[in-house]
């Protein structure tokens, strides 16, 4: 008789796969959070707060930056920061890649949750402006016209 492939599995088979699993998870994710203070202590808080560990493999550090500047930064720094880590016990250190991500902002600052107040936009748009580019959009291709009047219904909804 053929074996139903669509049969639920036990329990203890499922668990005794992942633990594998999880336990490497867990491995790596440790490691990953060392080099990620190994690096803090080496760039400092303000350097430190805007970059992140992302990967470890084949003797290659994986950096990510919030910004191009900020990568450009630790490009220069490359060198210095392979000593740092070599002489920290990673000895098989070959190389650091720096990468410039912006969504590693939205990783850095949930990581980072330190209670900071969020800053609001205080500015508002004026009656007048709203007027100005009610008036500009008159004239506009229909394409841009849409857009102005979206953009010039923020004036006339907040006196």
């Amino acid at each position: 008789m053929a074996k139903d492939r669509y049969a639920p599995k036990p329990l203890t088979d499922i668990m005794a796969g992942l633990n594998n699993r999880l336990s490497a998870y867990a491995g790596k994710s440790q490691a990953l959070d060392t080099q990620q203070t190994l690096l803090k202590d080496f760039l400092g808080p303000k350097l430190g707060d805007k970059c992140r560990v992302s990967n470890y493999r084949d003797g290659t550090l994986m950096i990510e930056a919030v910004s191009a500047p900020i990568a450009l930064r630790l490009n220069y720094l490359k060198m210095d920061m392979l000593s740092h880590f070599r002489a920290a016990g990673m000895a098989e250190l070959g190389q650091i890649k720096i990468t410039a991500n912006p969504q590693a902002t939205q990783r850095l600052s949930t990581a980072n949750k330190s209670g900071s107040p969020t800053v609001t936009n205080s500015r508002k748009m004026s009656e007048q402006t709203a007027d100005y580019l009610n008036a500009i959009a008159a004239s506009a291709p229909p394409s841009l016209k849409e857009k102005l009047e979206r953009l010039a219904l923020h004036g006339k909804n907040k006196s």
